[in-house]
């Protein structure tokens, strides 16, 4: 049973529908056991009946929000009818400030907290008159107060505190639960849209409005110990027409993973993917040799890439190295437009190189 109301709880689309139906349940739950207990107590038929009552409203109300879906005006209903009608009722026929009746009241002033934007307060303070109001009526008038023995009072009020308790507890951990998981459910999707500002959705590398921010507050500022690797696939479009769109996906992967491993975010290395089958990488090195060497490198780890799948596939890249530290250009910008002309002559002079910008 609690299985299957977990799972349906945990279907409904809104943190209003979700705490309607566990309100909705603990109110169910609690008017059953004060029936049972008052049939018990063999109080009144009336006084049973009443609680009986709470019970088919909490049943009416329901089918009403199941069928409207009207789940915020339902709350506020079962809300006043509670305060203005039935515990009020309950009081007189239970033994009034004798019996546990006011914890009950009281539960029901903590309910109004949770209806929806400003109703609450209408709620709230209707809720406390109403209550207020039976009290002093009660004190005005005792003959229509049933009176109770002493021990009848006695475990009126056990039983009482006990389902308060249990109420106001279960109420307080779940609405705590729901704060928390739509917290957490708010930084997970922060996080993700933080995560596609900046990233390739495709590949997982760093997106091209990254790469160029990167270069323009990292990489400009301290620009004599970077190097650049503009790489493009040669001829790609031909591994998409022969061997298919979803493995020409997994190719673009598995190239951006090889360029992930081969960075090293530590010494302020990174690498992106800035159009299509066009990669960026940037280098820290000791020397433009050392850097032009592991570029060389690069180069020839995409060549030896295979896949289970197509052993006969093989993919190849050719690149521009170019060397930051170059006063020649007076803005990051200038390197990028110099390195596509630097790219377009490296695929043209026979592809799979590396081509130096100068």
């Amino acid at each position: 049973m609690i299985g299957r109301l977990k799972i349906f709880l945990q279907r409904q689309d809104s943190l209003e529908r979700t705490l309607f139906w566990v309100f909705l349940v603990i109110v169910l739950v609690a008017s059953v056991a004060s029936t049972i207990f008052t049939v018990y107590e063999q109080i009144s038929l009336i006084t049973s009946a009443v609680c009986l009552l709470t019970s088919l409203i909490c049943g009416i109300l329901a089918f009403v929000a199941v069928k409207t879906r009207m789940y915020s005006h339902c709350y506020v209903v079962m809300c006043l009818l509670l305060s203005c009608f039935l515990l009020p009722m309950l009081f007189f026929l239970c033994g009034g400030f004798n019996c546990g009746m006011t914890l009950y009241c009281l539960t029901s002033v903590f309910l109004c907290a949770y209806c929806p934007g400003k109703s609450k307060w209408v709620v709230f303070v209707i809720s406390m008159l109403s209550f207020e109001m039976a009290f002093v009526l009660s004190e005005l008038y005792p003959e229509y107060v049933v009176a109770l023995d002493h021990q009848a009072a006695f475990v009126d009020i056990l039983v009482s505190f006990v389902i308060t308790g249990v109420v106001i507890f279960v109420i307080n951990a779940f609405a705590l639960y729901s704060y928390n998981s739509e917290r957490r459910g708010r930084e997970e999707m922060l996080n993700r849209l933080e995560f596609l500002s900046k990233r390739d959705a495709k590949t997982g590398l760093f997106n091209r409005g990254y790469m160029t921010h990167f270069l323009e507050s990292v990489v400009w500022p301290q620009r004599e110990s970077y190097y650049l690797l503009l790489l493009d696939m040669d001829d790609f479009r031909e591994v998409n027409a022969s061997y298919g769109q979803v493995f020409g996906d997994q190719v673009l992967c598995d190239v951006a993973r090889y360029l992930i491993q081969e960075r090293d975010e530590r010494i302020g290395e990174c690498c992106g993917r800035m159009d299509g089958e066009l990669f960026m990488c940037v280098l820290t090195a000791g020397s433009e040799l050392e850097a032009f060497a592991r570029a060389e490198r690069i180069r020839e780890g995409i060549a030896a890439l295979r896949w289970s799948k197509f052993p006969e596939a093989a993919v190849t890249v050719s690149g521009c190295f170019i060397v930051c530290g170059d006063r020649d250009y007076n803005h990051f910008s200038q390197f990028l437009v110099k390195a596509e002309e630097v790219l377009y002559l490296a695929k043209t002079e026979g592809r799979n190189k590396i081509r130096k910008m100068t």
